[in-house]
């Protein structure tokens, strides 16, 4: 007789005001990976459940004209929950749609008290954030509201040019195609890197990209901060593989470097020694990935002097080394 297959719940809250794309589209890929779960030997098969769930009374939700049969949220055992983003003209109006989601807001707590995973998508995160269980953790939103949740939200630890962030049992995404990134995601997590990896083949999707950095428009991030730092990063992000000296940028952006420091700190949390080192590894990630370039033609590009000091930051920022980053896409060093 064969043993039954083990069932992983997640849930996604259907919510006034949410992403349509964000509530239909992990299901979809779910339902892919259950596909190619069915063709594992019965000893090792999985099933993930998709419900969509809510926070409020009705057991019938509509968003936009489409209708969702949903389950209460309270009450439900679940190994993650899924929030799709909010839907939103501009940064401003985050703001007014979270006045009217208190008892989404409740809901969340009460899930929280489990220590189960909580996944939000996009402008999501904006929600974790109100309810302030992100303060002082990682986590990561769509790019172009990073000066928004940097000025509303400054206990977070923002990484705007992340994909996935997670801390702890929180896990944070992106832009808007993110909640497929994210869907693989909670894939490797129950169902292992393998099943991701093939899921994504049969998406037609990029597996591997981890960084919002190669779409980011600067001109569009709402709220960016002061004039003198977005002088001091178009300039340093020229200048990646070069050195630079503090006097000279502080130079460059006609001001004392006292004065610099303090308006990097404030808008993004960051020195510019760590702007530039955070840089620096997401274009090492990205050149790993993607090319055959030798270690020492990497450090160079990524503006290290050899290949121990980049190591030494890589390790430091990601927990592994170069090499080790780039066989899990199975590639030689």
């Amino acid at each position: 007789m064969n043993p039954p297959k083990k069932t992983i719940r997640i849930g996604i809250l259907v919510y006034p005001g949410c992403l349509l794309s964000g509530t239909v589209v992990p299901r979809d890929v779910f339902s892919i990976a259950n596909t190619l779960l069915g063709l594992r030997p019965a000893a090792q098969q999985l099933s993930l459940e998709t419900l969509w769930l809510s926070a409020r009374e009705q057991s019938a939700a509509s968003i936009n004209g489409l209708s969702f049969a949903t389950q209460p949220l309270v009450g439900q055992h679940l190994d993650a929950l899924m929030l799709p983003g909010i839907d939103h003209q501009s940064a401003y109006d985050i703001t007014g749609r979270l006045a009217l989601l208190q008892a989404e807001q409740a809901a969340l707590r009460d899930y929280l008290s489990g220590d189960r995973l909580l996944i939000a998508s996009c402008s999501a995160t904006c929600l974790l954030a109100n309810i302030g269980v992100l303060d002082g953790k990682r986590a990561t939103t769509s790019w172009w509201l990073a000066g928004y949740f940097r000025q509303q939200y400054p206990q977070v630890m923002l990484e705007a040019e992340e994909l996935i962030v997670q801390d702890g049992h929180l896990v944070s995404s992106g832009g808007l195609t993110s909640y497929i990134d994210l869907a693989l995601w909670l894939v490797a997590h129950f169902c292992g890197e393998s099943l991701r990896q093939l899921c994504a083949k049969m998406l037609v999707v990029d597996a591997n990209r981890n960084s919002q950095a190669p779409y980011i428009a600067s001109a569009m991030i709402q709220n960016q901060g002061h004039a003198i730092v977005e002088r001091a990063r178009r300039w340093l992000n020229k200048r990646l593989d070069q050195p630079w000296a503090m006097a000279e940028l502080a130079g460059h952006c006609h001001t004392s470097q006292r004065t610099l420091l303090r308006r990097f700190q404030e808008t993004l949390h960051l020195s510019p020694a760590q702007y530039v080192q955070q840089l620096r590894i997401e274009r090492a990630k990205a050149l790993l990935e993607t090319t055959r370039l030798s270690l020492e033609e990497l450090a160079g590009r990524c503006g290290y002097q050899d290949v121990s000091s980049l190591s030494k930051v890589f390790k430091q920022w990601t927990q592994v080394t170069p090499r080790e980053y780039r066989q899990r896409f199975g590639l030689r060093s």
